[in-house]
């Protein structure tokens, strides 16, 4: 376990496995443990170099106030900052939700620190529903046990682990997500492999995953049957198959090469 600085900000991330380097990024409101819970870890740290990094605003690493320190060139420049520490030049990154939204920044601002890239439940355009980033930031200011119990968080782990965040973070982490503008001018010149998966019953991001993956020339649609926005991280069942598939394909190129 480690922390890197970045522009003043404290990352923490985690090394688990050996093998070829896999940066894990997890959702909002969330942590990195979240890959170990939901049994990503397991499952893939006999053959990757796992980095499970700590998204600014969220886990351990620091937590600023300020709208501004969330905009997506410096969210990415966390990612470039932990592979640097690692010595690492190049990585497959994996993003899911909000993670995939950094995932988008990390391509729009240091293309060239990814091998190959994998996404859930995220597009790349400003968000459709601007309203419902409003209504979390209303939420979220009645304090985060409010939250907890309008969200749903009822059993015991899962609520615990909700309440160890800092509610003034996650309200400048969604307004600096409501206004982002998007990375819809890159996505044809995007020559990373992608994988782009989403949940067949995520009613809030299907159609614009889709409509951005039909955008990136090197990106492979995977649509998970019956599964919703929570779900399709949830289940690591069903998500990691096509998952390795991918990366097995792009290491054995990788090699080839």
């Amino acid at each position: 376990m480690s922390f890197v600085k970045n522009q003043d900000i404290r990352i923490f991330y985690e090394v688990i496995g050996q093998g070829q380097p896999l940066v894990l990024l997890h959702g909002f409101a969330g942590n990195s443990k979240d890959w170990k819970r939901n049994g990503y870890v397991e499952k893939l740290s006999d053959d990757y170099q796992l980095i499970l990094i700590d998204e600014r605003g969220h886990g351990l690493s620091d937590k600023p106030h300020d709208p501004a320190a969330y905009k997506i060139e410096k969210r990415a420049s966390d990612i470039v900052a932990v592979l640097e520490d690692l010595d690492l030049k190049k990585s497959h990154v994996w993003g899911y939700s909000m993670g995939g939204e950094a995932c988008f920044g990390l391509a729009q601002f240091h293309a060239d620190c990814i091998e190959a890239l994998i996404i859930g439940g995220m597009a790349p355009f400003p968000p459709a529903h601007p309203k419902a980033y409003d209504d979390q930031i209303a939420v979220l200011e009645r304090g985060i046990a409010a939250a907890a119990d309008a969200w749903g968080y009822d059993s015991s782990e899962r609520r615990e682990k909700f309440l160890r965040n800092d509610p003034k973070a996650l309200i400048a982490s969604t307004i600096a997500a409501r206004d982002w503008t998007g990375c819809e001018e890159i996505l044809e010149t995007l020559e990373i492999p992608c994988l782009i998966y989403v949940g067949e019953a995520d009613s809030f991001m299907f159609d614009a995953v889709k409509r951005g993956a039909d955008q990136i020339p090197e990106a492979k649609l995977v649509i998970i049957p019956g599964l919703d926005h929570g779900q399709a991280y949830a289940d690591s069942r069903l998500i990691l198959p096509p998952v390795r598939d991918f990366l097995h394909k792009k290491g054995m190129n990788a090699n080839e090469q």
